[in-house]
């Protein structure tokens, strides 16, 4: 009897341990699960900053044409705006493949975006005022949106 006692004692002393032993290890998967998972946010956040930096550049270009189209609308000289504005399409065909990764999800509203621009401006007759300026702020809503996204 004393011997059964003696084993029942080291069969529940081994189970409480193994029960111990395997809590330990939960605990510890855990803790690394959560390390792990913050140590993927950083890096997900790093390479939203290495993105967001390398846009810059690539949209520089495209962010001058919008802007001075836009200043020579509202200024009221639509000739000028179709001049500068007939650059718009050979630039973006340059800058597009370098936007185009970085723009992920948002690439078929900007390049749909730039298609309405080069159409507006693309024809014989300038476009109106409301028209062009429609065109190139929509696109550069969207433009101003992978810098700070």
């Amino acid at each position: 009897m004393n011997a059964t006692r003696l084993w029942t004692r080291s069969a529940w002393s081994g189970v409480i341990l193994a029960s111990l032993l395997l809590t330990s290890c939960q605990g510890a998967k855990d803790g690394m699960k959560q390390a792990g998972d913050g140590m993927g946010d950083a890096a997900k956040q790093a390479a939203g900053d290495a993105a967001r930096t390398a846009v810059t550049p690539a949209l520089a270009p495209l962010m001058d044409i919008l802007n001075k189209g836009e200043r020579q609308i509202k200024a009221g000289d639509m000739q000028a705006a179709m001049v500068t504005m007939g650059g718009f399409e050979g630039v973006f065909k340059k800058v597009g493949p370098l936007i185009q990764p970085l723009a992920g999800d948002k690439w078929p509203a900007i390049e749909a975006a730039a298609q309405q621009v080069i159409s507006t401006f693309g024809g014989a007759t300038p476009p109106t005022a409301e028209s062009g300026s429609g065109a190139i702020t929509g696109l550069m809503g969207l433009l101003n949106g992978l810098k700070t996204t």
